[in-house]
Parts: structure tokens; sequence; C-alpha cells
């Protein structure tokens, strides 16, 4: 017992899990077939459980019992009965069962549905029966099923109110024209359409009499069935049936008394109401209402498992009974209903977590360009906005934190002293707004986030001061951390290198004060390039010496180099050689271990002078000798070695050189084995500009020891100044740099490493290249690179050497290498002299010509043979047998080969030619005749040669033919060539066949043509190019192969496959290449006519993968993939097994008899059965008509009933007929051969009276026209109704005779098919009782039973055909006896057709006026100019005519014109206002602009003073080159007049670079690199005199005798030194004039930094009214967000806002003024500015860059007056958007006044 109860709950608790896991699955798949597209519910009867909201005007017996009669009972003796309604109806016993109230129209079962009905009073014409529903539902249709005659009229309506209003769906009455006039008839052409039909109205029959309507009419097409015209015809709450007139039969016109009216009254059995509950798409069910008070549940009532519940359970994030509005979170997007695939599910509003409800705000949406309305109610977390987005005022958005975290918004912590606005502060981040989350608005002298903090250069922060803090007098930059003064107590504390009371000036030797940490920044001047460590204070700019430029001085000019150390080279080769030495140049350019050309060779007693010139720097200097020496190896070198130094005059006596002893002028030097140079142990003297020779004598190369076969390789020598000689070195500054130069051996390594440069050298030595040759040569050295042997103008700035061209060397690049020639714009070339015939491969510079070793050898190089011989240097004779004089040089092959011949030798004739020109034989060359000889246009062999006959007595030509041609003079083609060779330009083609022939069968191609004739490989056409019929491929590729096409699948009347692509031709609907398949949704391939379409139900198919309705079919049988409860081929059907629409899911199980019926499938429509024969009834549970007694023993009536019934059903057959065509007749109308025409007729009648109506012409001939055409019409449907009926009872007869030869047909196939199947069972009979002899009993037996039923088959069969056969001669007697009823009525057409055409004629005639009124032209019908109004014309008016098109047209451009004027209006306002929001950063943007402009002034002022330096220096190098001697006098007069003339270096060019930018102008304008480079050619010019000036004192020196002429001319010279003078002094005093010119440029500068200035001030102020606008508007905003809380609150902000903004004009005015000022002020400074643009103009005359640059700085100021203008003029916009503000705010505030909380 204990188990069987733990059992007992195992199994409860089982059925309770399965039943909630059939839940769940039931919800997941109603939520499936919701998601992402629309659903909805189940249609049903929705008067199931509402019988208690069904209401009738009038109900018999309720009050008492009441009788009635009804006309034509037979069924009792009795004719009338008592209705007693008192009570509910009842089956059992009396008076419920006489209870007839409208409860009982509701129907639960099928078999029960005639026991009962509602019944109204008797004789009461206007009844109503009404449904108040509970919800919104959909309906559908209804049917109502009457006892009583239907009603002669009634009224369908409906509310969708609740009954508040009512529309009517339609109207019946038996006579629509007189019960209800005003209504039109016939069938509804839209489904709104409101008609009348009499449809239901007819007196028969007298019960059981059905009225259906439905709402949607199915023979009316409909796009779109969610179209909002089809939903407000579905959409209904209340649903009321008007009767409004009884059937009497006219017994009422006889005799009107109460018996008369007990026999009328209306009475239904059955009222269906079919619908669904409206969801709009968002639900799949509907559930119960659980608070409705008439709910039957709630009162105890019944349950009803079919009832159609009116709560929708909704999807889509919508609510509501009828899912009518969205979820309180979901209110993004409008409500919409769901459509289609297209779910319009409610968007969720995006409030970033800080609401929890929402509304939608439609011009919100509009805003958003439709896709964002929603908007976040009750925002907590101290935000605001429409997504809560915002922080509230006094809050800021922490942009560490996500917006939706709560803590987000964060309070604001403005310092109360320092900041303004009570407290508010930048609520967001964002750097294109300038905005700085939590960044308070800040006092003018406070700074920092929170405006605790005096700005730098300010102190003493205190609440009561307007501005936060007093200024200091600190310098900002030089003060610590650029803070100015100290923030509480003003003290200054400067930085590390800045001095000054105020921290305002840097230290000595100190510049550029900044605001980097120590403030200024050493000079640190170059030690050699610069004269002293002292520079600009502002620029850094150190004092650089000639040629030297960078702010340290630290680099040259271009084109301008450092000298190295070694840069007083002397080269031996070019020494004055006195005794026994030899020059021996050196060939290459790489790797060099020597400089210039070479080497002189010396040996003992070799003495060689050295001139030295151009000393640069009086001082001590050493000898360095560069030398090659041989190995020996006793390592002693050359120990004897005598230098002396010869001066031609007494050193200086002011100079370094003073004091020296004529002993330090001999100096004894060694070179030593296995090094490359060596240094003098002493050091000489010698004086700057001072000429001097070295003589070196070569003793004994070892003291003591004389050696004649000594010898040494001196390279060069180098004058090389002292370490101690170097100023900087000397200088407690440069003891370091002294240090580090021995430490690293810079001197050794910069005279040791000659074929290297300074590149190798360490960076420690390469630093101290340009100061110590800025120290030894007072100035950077000119480059001078030879323009033809250089790359560039540039040399190395280290070194001065040019970049050179190939085989060009020097350190200017101005000569040749050792080896090479011609220097030229290419460099150099090779000698490339030929070593076996040249002496040496040295050659002449310029022609490159090698000294040849002998005169038998020639060439430039002396590497050829004379002319006639060969093979050098052998030098062979020419071995040309005659032909030729020249051979080549090396192959000894003969040039230029005369008579024909050719050859190595000229031992041969030229192709195409035959003979033998050898010596000896001597045939001459003459020309193959094959066949015409080279030249003639028809030649084809590629040569020929003579044969001779056996006693050599005569000979013959042979050809050689070229490939294709034959014969013995080579005239004929080859075998499968074709062409014409034997005429002149003939040749002979290769067949093309494209490899499809076999080239060695003779005639595969025609040799006339070309074409091909054998064609291989299933090929054909003239080239063997295309596939035979059958075969597909390329042919040209030899791939064609055979088609393959399925049979089945293939329309063979289309001929073979493609013969490309082998594409067989398809029947309609297969696919495939080979047509082996069908399309996609297509079935029965083997039809052998092509495939059909599937045709599945959308509706009832399951879905595929991708979500959508399968609909391919098995493509044998066609069926398709049905989902569960459909059925049929295509799934449009029930499921097997039951009937009804399976489209609103009203599908019913059949309910057939096993017994009584063949099978158990009903029909599936109307769900009766097929029954047994004596078997009838819906259902095949009755005896069938002409059978009796009780079923199933039911037995045939017999004979006579037979014949009876026969009648009746003729008669009943008839009667349909008629009946099918009279609706055939209302439903399609004429159907002959002459609708065309008559519907042709009717259109051109239609476009006439259409192009009447619209030019609204009422004269009497369009009267007399319309009534013509109205005439026409009657007699044309007159017509129409005549022919017909005759066309409908030849369509009948013609019909009947197709349907019988079809079934006849069918009846021969079905004979064909049994009787082969018949044969077929014999065949096999034999095989079946070998198998299976019980199986082939079976099967035999079954067969049997098909034949016998075949058998009747067949002869109803024959029975048919033998009716359709008499049918046939019946219908064509009809047609024999109507022929002439036909041609009567062509003829009549014929006529009428005429008088149509007559009166189309008079109207066409009219046409022209017509059109000049509509479209402007009087041509008709199209006017070329204006058109006209037919559909012909492609135009109707235009701009040059006058008719109502055109006018309509103007007047539609006026209108678009007027709307686009408004639209700019509207557009150009939203500019203005934000333009006025973009003040603020506009006026930032003035205010940096301004302090750039300012920054630029001040450059140009400190370049304007640069320029005037270096002018001075200029002046001060002028005159020094003045006082220099020089000799030329010509030279010395030219160089004054290029001085003279020469101009400040300013040009054109640079005047437009300076236009771009002010501070590209000043650098410009300041740029010594540029002055320098324009005055480089006078000081070329200097050096070239001083040159001559030397030249010429040397040959003083040498010659003696100086005649009175040299005197005179020095004296001439001296004259024009003067007269240069004197124009330089010109010159200087014009440039002081230019300097007192900079000088007033100053003064405009200043002018101009005092306007820049004011506009900063301006900026400023501008800045602060913007600031305290934005806080204010802030402000404003948080009060309007406010505002919606209550009415009183809103109140309280309108007059808040009115304060404010009185305030706001108050500023706007202020503002306003200052403008005026600014504005008057700014017209004072213009004026000054003119003056001093016209006063700089008379000063800077030849300076043109300056007027540009001070009328650039004006424009500025000018653009910035313009601006300030413009801000007034934005300012005068701002009352107005503060006018619009103000609107807005108070309707937003009357708007959250009256909104719901």
């Amino acid at each position: 017992m204990h188990y069987s109860k733990h059992c007992l709950w195992a199994i409860w608790a089982l059925v309770v899990l399965l039943r909630v896991t059939r839940a769940e699955e039931y919800a997941l798949e109603e939520e499936d077939m919701c998601t992402d597209r629309s659903c909805y519910p189940a249609t049903g009867n929705l008067l199931i459980g509402r019988k208690h909201r069904l209401s009738a005007s009038s109900t018999c017996g309720l009050v008492k019992p009441e009788k009635y009669c009804i006309v034509s009972h037979l069924e009792t003796d009795s004719k009338c009965f008592l209705c007693d309604s008192r009570q509910e109806w009842s089956p059992q016993g009396e008076p419920r069962k006489n209870s007839h109230r409208i409860e009982n129209v509701v129907s639960t079962s099928y078999n029960d549905r005639t026991k009962n009905w509602w019944q109204s009073e008797n004789g009461m014409q206007n009844v109503s029966v009404r449904l108040d529903l509970e919800a919104e539902f959909h309906f559908t249709h209804l049917i109502m099923t009457f006892r009583s005659f239907r009603p002669a009229a009634m009224i369908i309506e409906r509310s969708s109110d609740f009954g508040k209003t009512w529309k009517v769906y339609r109207y019946f009455a038996y006579d629509c024209a007189t019960t209800f006039p005003d209504i039109k008839q016939g069938l509804p052409q839209k489904h709104d359409d409101i008609i009348c039909t009499h449809k239901y109205s007819d007196v028969a029959p007298s019960t059981g009499g059905e009225v259906v309507y439905k709402v949607i009419s199915p023979h009316i097409p409909t796009e779109n069935p969610y179209a909002d015209e089809i939903a407000n015809l579905l959409k209904v709450t209340n649903l009321r049936i008007n009767f409004t007139k009884l059937h009497t039969l006219g017994d009422d016109l006889l005799d009107y008394s109460q018996e008369i009216d007990m026999k009328y009254y209306y009475a239904i059995y059955e009222l269906v109401v079919r619908g669904s509950c409206s969801c709009y798409g968002h639900a799949q069910r509907c559930i119960e209402i659980e608070d409705d008070p008439r709910n039957p549940h709630r009162i105890g009532g019944e349950s009803f498992p079919d009832m159609v519940h009116g709560r929708c359970q909704c999807t889509h994030n919508t609510m509501g009974l009828n899912c009518e509005q969205c979820m309180d979170y979901f209110n993004d997007q409008p409500w919409r209903p769901a459509i289609g695939d297209e779910s319009n599910e409610c968007k969720r509003c995006q409030c970033n977590g800080h609401a929890t409800r929402c509304h939608f705000d439609q011009a919100v949406y509009n805003a958003s360009g439709f896709t964002s309305g929603g908007v976040c109610d009750d925002c907590a977390h101290n935000t605001q906005g429409k997504n809560c987005e915002q922080c509230k005022p006094l809050f800021y958005r922490d942009p560490r934190r996500p917006i939706y975290d709560p803590y987000v918004c964060l309070p604001c912590q403005c310092d109360p002293r320092g900041s303004l606005n009570d407290g508010i502060c930048e609520g967001e981040e964002d750097e294109k707004r300038g905005l700085v989350a939590g960044k308070c608005y800040c006092k003018t002298n406070v700074d920092t986030r929170n405006c605790d903090r005096c700005k730098n250069g300010y102190w003493d922060l205190r609440a009561d001061d307007p501005d936060g803090c007093k200024k200091c007098t600190c310098n900002l930059q030089g003060t610590v951390n650029n803070e100015g003064c100290d923030k509480y107590t003003g003290n200054c504390t400067c930085k590390a290198l800045v001095t000054g009371e105020n921290c305002d000036q840097c230290l000595p030797d100190h510049y550029g004060l900044s605001e980097e940490r120590d403030g200024c920044k050493p000079c640190d001047c170059d030690l050699g390039g610069a004269y002293n460590n002292t520079c600009d204070i502002i620029t850094g700019a150190c004092q650089c010496r000639p040629n030297f430029t960078g702010r340290r001085c630290d680099t040259t000019d271009s084109a301008y180099y450092c000298a190295n150390l070694d840069h007083l080279t002397y080269e031996a080769e070019h020494a004055t050689v006195q005794t026994n030495s030899q020059v021996e140049t050196r060939e290459g350019t790489v790797n060099r271990t020597w400089t210039g050309e070479g080497f002189l060779r010396v040996h003992e007693g070799s003495n060689i002078t050295f001139t030295i010139d151009q000393i640069p720097r009086s001082g001590h200097y050493t000898i360095f000798f560069r030398y090659e020496l041989p190995n020996i190896g006793d390592h002693v070198g050359w120990e004897d070695i005598s230098v002396m130094v010869v001066r031609p005059e007494e050193p200086a006596s002011d100079g370094p050189c003073a004091n020296s002893m004529p002993a330090d002028d001999f100096l004894i030097a060694r070179l030593h084995e296995g090094h490359r140079y060596a240094e003098s142990p002493t050091k000489i003297c010698l004086d700057e500009g001072r000429n001097v020779e070295i003589r070196v004598f070569f003793t004994n190369r070892r003291i003591g020891s004389p050696d004649p076969t000594a010898t040494a390789l001196l390279d060069s020598i180098v004058l090389v100044p002292t370490t101690e000689s170097i100023d900087f070195f000397n200088t407690p500054s440069g003891a370091a740099a002294k240090e580090q130069f021995e430490y690293f051996a810079c001197r050794y390594r910069s005279l040791a490493v000659v074929p290297q440069g300074t590149k190798y050298m360490p960076d420690e030595c390469q630093r101290f290249i340009c100061p110590v040759s800025a120290i030894i040569f007072n100035r950077g050295l000119e480059c001078q690179c030879d323009p033809t042997g250089s790359v560039s103008g540039i040399c190395n700035t280290q070194g001065g050497q040019c970049e050179c061209k190939p085989n060009v060397i020097g350190r200017r690049c101005d000569k040749c290498a050792i080896g090479t020639y011609g220097f030229g714009p290419e460099g150099c070339s090779a000698c490339n002299c030929d070593s076996v015939g040249s002496l040496s491969n040295n050659c002449d510079k310029h022609s490159g010509q090698c000294e040849c070793r002998d005169r038998g050898v020639t060439g430039r190089q002396c590497n050829e043979c004379q002319p006639g011989f060969w093979s050098f240097p052998e030098c062979k004779t020419c071995s040309c047998h005659g032909h030729a004089t020249l051979c080549d040089q090396k192959t000894g092959a003969c040039i230029e080969c005369r008579n024909l011949t050719d050859g190595q030798n000229c031992e041969r004739c030229k192709p195409g030619y035959y003979g033998d020109p050898r010596l000896g034989v001597n045939i001459p060359c003459k020309a193959c005749p094959c066949p015409g000889g080279p030249n003639s246009g028809k030649q084809h062999a590629d040569g020929c040669y003579l044969t001779y006959t056996a006693n050599h007595e005569s000979s013959d030509v042979v050809c050689h033919c070229q490939h294709g041609y034959t014969g013995a003079r080579c005239d004929e083609c080859s075998l499968n060539f074709w062409g014409n060779p034997k005429e002149v330009g003939g040749s002979c083609e290769k067949c093309d066949c494209n490899g499809n022939i076999d080239p060695s069968v003779e005639g595969s191609c025609d040799a006339k043509t070309g074409d091909c004739l054998k064609c291989l490989h299933h090929t054909e056409g003239p080239q063997c190019d295309n596939c035979v019929e059958g075969y597909f491929g390329d042919a040209k590729q030899r791939n064609c192969q055979r088609c393959v096409c399925n049979e089945l699948g293939t329309d063979k009347s289309q001929g073979s496959c493609d013969r490309i692509t082998g594409q067989c031709k398809c029947f309609p609907n297969v696919v495939g290449m080979q047509c082996d398949a069908c399309a996609p949704q297509h079935f029965n391939i083997s039809s052998g006519a092509g495939c059909s379409a599937c045709s599945c139900d959308p509706s009832g198919v399951i879905n595929g993968e991708d979500g959508q309705p399968l609909l391919e079919c098995n493509t044998i049988d066609g069926r398709c993939h049905c989902k569960e409860g459909r059925g049929g081929r295509t799934c449009s059907e029930c499921q097997d097994l039951y009937w009804g629409d399976p489209v609103n899911g009203d599908c019913k199980p059949c309910e057939c008899n096993d017994w009584g019926s063949l099978k158990r499938q009903c029909h599936r429509e109307n769900g009766t059965c097929e029954c047994r024969p004596g078997s009838g009834g819906p259902l095949c549970n009755e005896c069938a008509r002409g059978y009796t007694g009780q079923w199933p023993q039911c037995q045939a009536c017999g004979e006579c009933f037979n014949n009876w019934d026969r009648i009746l059903q003729g008669i009943k057959s008839d009667l349909n007929e008629l009946i099918e065509r009279a609706n055939t007749i209302e439903d399609k109308g004429i159907s002959s051969q002459y609708d065309d025409k008559f519907e042709a007729m009717e259109a051109a009648l239609a476009e006439v009276r259409d192009q009447l109506d619209a030019v609204n012409i009422s004269n009497a001939d369009v009267d007399a026209v319309r009534k013509s055409m109205e005439e026409l019409n009657k007699e044309v449907e007159a017509a129409n109704e005549f022919i017909n009926e005759r066309s409908l009872r030849l369509t009948k007869i013609s019909a009947d005779l197709d349907v019988a030869k079809a079934e006849k047909e069918i009846l021969n196939t079905t004979a064909i098919k049994l009787t082969e199947l018949a044969d077929q069972l014999n065949d096999n009979a034999t095989e079946i009782r070998r198998s299976d002899l019980q199986g082939a009993y079976d099967m035999v037996k079954d067969a049997v039973g098909v034949v016998k039923n075949n058998k009747v088959v067949l002869a109803e069969e024959i029975n048919k055909i033998t009716n359709a056969e008499k049918e046939r001669v019946k219908a064509e007697n009809l047609l024999e006896n109507n022929k002439k009823d036909f041609e009567a009525q062509y003829t009549q057409n014929q006529e009428e057709l005429q008088t149509i055409s007559t009166l189309l004629r008079e109207v066409e005639s009219s046409l022209p006026g017509i059109n000049k009124d509509v479209c402007g032209g009087e041509s008709s019908p199209c006017d070329s100019l204006c058109g006209g109004p037919s559909s012909a014309c492609s135009h109707c008016g235009g701009n040059s005519c006058s008719g109502s098109v055109t006018k309509a047209g103007q007047a539609i451009e006026f209108a678009k014109e007027a709307d686009q004027k408004i639209s700019a209006k509207q557009a150009e306002a939203a500019e203005l206002l934000k333009r006025v929001r973009a003040v603020s950063p506009e006026a930032i943007a003035a205010k940096a602009e301004a302090d750039r402009v300012h920054g630029e002034v001040n450059a140009n002022f400190e370049e304007l003073n640069q320029t005037r330096a270096d002018l001075i220096e200029m002046n001060e190098k002028f005159e020094e080159f003045l006082g220099a001697n020089h000799t030329e006098p010509s030279e010395v007069y030219e160089l004054a007049d290029e001085v003279i003339n020469t101009n400040i270096p300013y040009g054109e060019v640079q005047i437009q670079e300076l236009a771009d930018k002010i501070r590209q102008k000043v650098n410009e304008a300041r740029d010594t690199d540029k002055i320098l480079a324009e005055t480089r050619g006078n000081k070329t010019t200097a050096n070239k005199l001083q040159q001559s000036a030397e030249e010429a004192s040397k040959r003083a020196a040498e010659i003696k005798n100086i005649t009175q002429t040299i005197r005179d001319t020095i004296k001439k010279t001296e004259e024009i030194q003067k007269a240069a003078q004197a124009k330089l002094e010109d010159s200087i005093a014009r440039l002081e004039k230019i300097r007192s010119g900079l000088v007033n440029a100053d003064d405009g500068v200043m002018g101009l930094e005092d306007k820049s200035i004011n506009a900063t001030v301006l900026a400023k102020k501008l800045q602060n009214d913007t600031d305290n606008l934005k806080a204010e508007y802030i402000k404003i905003t948080s009060s309007s967000k406010t505002a919606g809380s209550s009415a009183s609150l809103a109140s309280e902000i309108s007059g808040d806002l009115e304060n404010r903004l009185t305030k706001l004009d108050d500023k706007y005015t202020e503002v306003k003024e200052q403008l005026d000022t600014r504005e008057n002020g700014n017209d004072d400074r213009k004026e000054r500015a003119n003056a001093l643009r016209k006063r700089t103009t008379d000063l800077l005359s030849k300076i043109k860059h300056q007027n540009t640059e001070i009328e650039s700085l004006e424009r500025n100021a000018d653009t910035i007056e313009v601006e300030l203008n413009d801000y007034k003029g934005k300012l005068d916009l701002l009352s107005e958007e503060i006018d619009t503000i103000s609107k807005q705010i108070t309707q937003r505030a009357n708007y959250h006044a009256t909104c719901d909380a």
C-alpha cells in the first residue's frame, strides 16, 4: 500500500511535468511564429461564449405566451403554435421548449442547430439584432440561417468605438431601387463600396434560407491585405443587423388583421459571426479578459473551449487588449501594426539606465530624421534630457564613467571666490566645442578647473574682487614655474638663468626669455665661427665671421666651406725643378693615396722650389711633407733634407714675424721609411698676404754616404699653423677644447687621411674643422666649383671638396684625372690606350689621342692596323677575291662585297643568286629564276645552284623552294597549300583547317580558295571550325563531343544541342545542360512536355532552413511539404480526413460513415461524403434518393420512381443551366468577336468625354454630342444584350462538345491501357505462379475486380459519348437555324458603327477649339508648339502657349518658388541661430588671431633691426674692400660702378612670397644669406683683383726697371678710388635714410600693436558675454525641464524667465554700446593707419616688400574690424533668438503643465 501511494505521487508529478513542458513548448512555438514577422490569432465563431452579449429589439413571448402561425406548414395538421420566452429554452417539456430567445441562435452542434431558434414578435417590421463585444475584434464574415422567410430588406452595420458611431457594411433588399433608392446597386468595385444587393432577399425558400456576408469580397483583387482601409473594415467592437421589411406575400394588401400578422415575423435558426481577436499582427493567441464583469466564467457560467477570447497575448513589446500600444519602456518608435514580414516591434528607449518609463514624442521623432522619438520620463541620478544623457545644472558628466553609471553626474565644485554664474560648470566633455566637463566659469584673473587659483601673473584671490585676483609686476616667463609672483604674497622668484627685480632679464651670454625651466638659454656661440660668446637677447643670434651663418655661427653660407688644416697644400709636380727630377703621374680616382696628378721623383742633389702665396694669417707654421719611399729595408728613409725660406722683403714690423731671425728661415727635415708624411721639427713665421719661396734640397739619403741610386717620390708639402697659434685654444673656455683636440690627435688625423677625406675622421675631430678654419682664414671660403666638372655649385662644408663628375679631379673639379681626356659637361673619358700599340696610357687632354709605338699602328687608342690589313698587331692582308678592298680589323671579314657577292671573303653569291665568284673560277653571280628572281614580286625560293651533265657540256639551275612551294621553278603550291604563286605578289598559304584535316591526304582543302573539304573529328565549315549537327565543343581545339540530352526533358523539334556549349533544347520549365531536371518549384519531367508548376500554397507548407516557406515539391508526384493541419498536393486544403477552410484555420474532421461511404476522405470544401450505392446524405448514413427503408437496409424504389426522378432531374438541370447563364451574363457581359471593337469605341468616347469635362465647355454643340453619345450607348447596350444571348447559347454548346470529345479521348486511352494491362497480366501469370501462388491469386483477384469496374465505367462513358453525339447534332442544327439572325445583326452593327464614326468626326472637328483653350494651340490633335490634351501628344502647353494647362503650370511654379523662398528663409534663420550659438568659439578665435598678429608684429620689428645691422655690416665690408690695395684701374672702376648700382637685395618674387604669410615675409626680409649671395659676385671680382695685384707685385720684384707709365697708372687708380669712395659715401647716406625710415616703420608697427591689443580686449569681453549667455541658457533649460511637475511651478518659471529676459536685454544693450564705442575707435585707428602707410611709402620707396608687409598688417587689422562688425550684426539677431527661445520655453511649460505625470 505504501508503494502504491508513492507510485501515484510519481505518476501525478510526471503528468504535471509533461503539461508544464508542453505549455512551455507551445509558448516557445508561438513566440517563434511572431519572431521578426507578424502573427495573428486563429479565427473562430465570435458568438461562442457570448450569448449574454447578444440582444434583440423584439422577441416573441417575453411577457406572455404569443401565438404564431407558419405559412404552408405540412408536417403536422396544426399550423399555429405558441411562443413562450419567459424562460430559457430546454428540449424537455413545456413551456421551455417553446422559448425563442436570441441566445438560441448560437449553436454548438451541427445536429442541434434546427431544434431551437430566435423569433421576433408578429408583424414587427423594424427589428434589430445586436452583438456587443467586450473588446476590439477582426470580423471576417457572418452566416444567418432563417427559419422564416428571409427579410425583404435589411442592413448590416458595424461600430469600432463601442457603439458611439455606426457605419453600414451592406444593404439587402428584394427591391433595392424602391427600398434604398440612394444606394447604388451592382457588384462592388472596392472593398469599402457600400451597395445594395438583392441576392439574399428572395421569397424562396420559405425556411432554411441563408444570408452570407464577407467583409473582404473574394472576387475583388486585394493588392495589399495590410492596407489601412482593409484593417478599418475588419475592425469591430459592435455588430448590428437591422431587419427593416418583412415578406408578407401580399396578404397585408388584401386584408390586414391580427391573424395576418401571426404568419409573418423574423425567425433565425443559427447565426455565425466569424472573426478573431484584433491584435494588429502582434499576437498569435488571445486569452480571457479576467476583469470583464460580464464574463460567464465570473458569474458561474459554463466553460467554452472554442471561445475566441478578447485579450491579446502580446509580443513585439506591445501591450493593451489589442496590443494597440507600446509597453512603458518601449516608446522609441511610433506604435505601428505588424505587417507581413515586418514585425514593427516597439523599440526600447535609450535612457542609459536612469529611467524606467518613457513616452513617444512626434516632434522629437521628426527632428531625429525619423529614427528615434522616445523621451525618457523622470530621469534619476541628476540626469536630464531626451535620453537622460545630460547632467542637470550644477552637475557635470564624469568622462571616466560610462553614461549608464548611476554616479556619472557629479556636482560642480566651483570655488565661490573665483567662479561666476552661481557655480554652474560645463556639463560635458567636447574637444570640438572646447568644453571640459566640470570646468567652472572663472572670473577674469582666475584659473584652474574649479576657479580656486589665481592665473599666472596674478595673486590674492578674493570673493569681493570682480576680477578675482590682482595683477603681479613680475614677468611670467622669468619666474619659477611661469607663475609670475607668489599667489599669496605677490613676491617674484626668478628662474636659474634669469635676473632683474621683476625677473625680466637674461643673465649675460644668455638669451630667449621663455617659459622653459631655466628661463633663458646659453648663447653657446661657435668657438671660431663667432667673434665672441655674446648673442642677441631675443633671438640668440651670435656675431658671425664673414660667410658663416646659423644662430651659433657654426655653419657656412651656401656655396661656402670650412677649410681643412691641409688647405695650404702645394703639389711637387707643379713646383719649379732645378736639377735631376722627373714628374710621374699616377692614374686612379678611387682609393687615392696622393694628391694632385702624381709625384715628383727626386734624387740626391734634387733642388725644388715651391712658390708660396695667399698666406691667410700671419703666424707660425710647420712644413708637412707627403711622400712615398721605396721599401729598401734599412729603415733609414732620407736623412738629409735642407729647407730654406726665401723672403722677397723683410717681415712686417707690426706683425708676429717682426722678431724673426734670418737663421729661422733655414730648416733640416727627414723622411722616415714606412711612413707617408713627415713634419718639420721647427716652425717658420709667415706674414699675411706676402709671397715667399720654400726651397727643398735633397742631399744625401744617408748622411756621409752618397747613393747615386737613391730616389723618392715627393707628393706635396703642406703649411700647417701650429696649435698654439689658434686663438680660442688659448682662452680659459677653450682649454677643454684644446685638450680634446690633442687627445684625439685631430691635427695629425686631418693631415694624414688624404685619400679618405674628413668623413672618416672621428666626430670629436670633425667638430673642430670649422672653428679652426674660421680662426685661420677669418671667414668661410667660397666653393668656386667648376660648373663644367662639378655636379653642382655646392661643395662639402668641411674641406670644400666639390662633387665631381666621372674622371674629374681637383677640389674644384676643374681638370681631368690622369688617363682621361675631354673635360666637358659629362666629365672626362678614359684614354684606354692599347698597352701593345701605345707607349703609355696618357693621351691628349683634348683629343684623347694616344702616343703610338710605330708608324704601322693607327687609331686614337693605337689599337688598329692600316686599311687593307687586319688582325692587330700582326696586321694581315685582307682576302676578298677581288670583290672588296677593306675588311674588319679583328675578324678579317670583308666589308661591302661587290658584284652580288657575299660571305666572309666574298666567296659566294648573295641569297637568290647563283654562280662561283672565287678567284680562279670567276663565274659571275646571276639571279635565280624561281620563277621570277629577286625583287620580281614572285620569287619563292631561298636560293639555287647549278648542276652539270656527266660530260660537263651543259648545266641547269636547281631551285631551293620555300616551304609550301613546289615545282622545278617553285611556281606551284605544295600539298594542302593554296594560292596563286605565278602572279606578281602571289603566295602559297597553308590551309587553315584548325588541325581537323589529314595534311598527307590530297584534296583535303581547295587549292585555289583554301576552303577545307575533308574535315575530321566531327567538324565542318570552310575552316573546319564548327562541330557537326549532334555534336558540341570547340572545333578549333578538336574536342567536339556528342550531344547527351535527356529524352524526357528535351524538345527534339527544336533541333540538337547548342554546337558550342552543348546546351540541349529543353521543354518549358526544364533546366540543366542535358535537360534532365525540372526548374525550381516544378515537377513531372516524365510528362514529355515539360514540367508543371508545384503551385505550393505558401501558407500551407513548412518553412525551409532560411525561415521562408518551402515552395519546392516532390519532383515526381508534385506533392508539397505540408505543415501540420494542411493536406492536398499543393497544401492548400485541409489535411487528410478533414475538410473546411484551412486559411482561416477552420478545418473539421470528416464524419463519413465507414459502412455507407466509399472512402473515409470527404469533400474537402463542403464535407460531403462519397456514398456507396443505396446510401446517401451528407455523411452517407441515410438511404439515398431512390431508395427506401431503414438505413442501412435500403431498397430501390423501382422503375416508376426512376422515370419520374429522371424527368425532375432534367428539369433541374435545365434550370441550373439557365441560372448559370444568367450569372455568366451578370458577371462577364458580352463575349463575342465584337467585344474588342466595342471596347475601343467606348474607350474613345470616354476619352472625348474626359477632355470635354476637363475643358468645362457647356455650349450647345457639346450637349448635342453628349445626347447622341447617350443614345448610341443605349443602342450599343441593346446590341450587346442580343449578341450576348446568342453568344451564351453558342458557348454552352461548344463547351459541351469539347467536354464530350475530351471524355471520348480519355475513354479510348483507358481502353488501350486496359488492353495493355490485360496482356501484361497474361504474360506475367506464369511467373507469378512460380514465385508466389497465394500472392498471385490475390493479385489476379484484384485485377479481376478492377477489370469489372472498368467495364462498368466504360459502359457509362460509351453512353456519355452517345449523348454527346446527339448534343452535337442539336448544336449544328441550332447554328444553322440562327445563321440568318447573326448576319442581320452584323449588318445592323456595321450601320451603327458608321453612325458612331460620323459623330466622332464631328467631335474631332471641335478639338482645335478645345485644344486652344486647354493647351494654347489650335492644331489638332497635336500642335507642334503647344501639343495637345490627348495621350498621343508628348506634351500640353508651354512657355509660349496661353492655355489653361500653361497657366496652371505657371501657378504651380509660382507656388514652388514661394515654397523655396520660404524654405530658404527658414534655412537662413537656422543659420543665423547657429552663428549666434557659435559666437563663443569665434570670439576665442578672434582673440587668438589678435595674439598671433601681435607676435608677428614683434617678430617683424626684431627682424627689421637685424636687417639694419646686416646693412651696416655690409657697408663696413665695402669700406674694407675699398681700403685694400689694387692695381688694375679698369677693374677697380667696374667694381665701383657695380657697387654703386647694387640695390637692396630684395626682389619681386620675394615680395610675392611675403604676401602669403607675415612671418615668412619677415624671415625673408632679414635673410642675410640672400643679401650675401647677391654681393658674392663683387667679392669674386675683388679676389680676382687681389690676385692680379699680387702678380703685378711679383713682376715688380723680378723686374727692376719700373716705367713712368706705371706711375701714371697708379695716379689714375687713386683718382678712381676717390670717385668710388665718394659714391660709397653717397650709398652710406642713403642707408642712413633707410634707417630713419625703419624707425618710422617701427612707430607704425607700434600703432598696429596697440590696435591688436584693443582687439584682444574686445575679444575677451565678447568671450565673457558669451559665457554669461551660455550660463543663462543652462539655467533657462533647467527651469524649462522642471516645468512639467505642475502647472503652478510652470507659472513661476514663466515669471522667472521674464526677469531673466529683461536682464539679457540689458546685457544686449550694454554689448551693443560697447561695439559702437569700438567701432568709433576703429575709425580713428584706420585714419592713423592710412597716414602711417603714406609716410612709410615715402620713406621706403626702394624697399617694396616693407610696403607690402605693412599693408598686409593693415588688412589684418581691417579684417578684425570687419569681424567685430559681424559680431555686432550677430548680436542684433541675438535679441530675436531670445524672443524665440522665450516662446518655445513657454510652449514647453504649457505642454508639461497639461500632460499626464
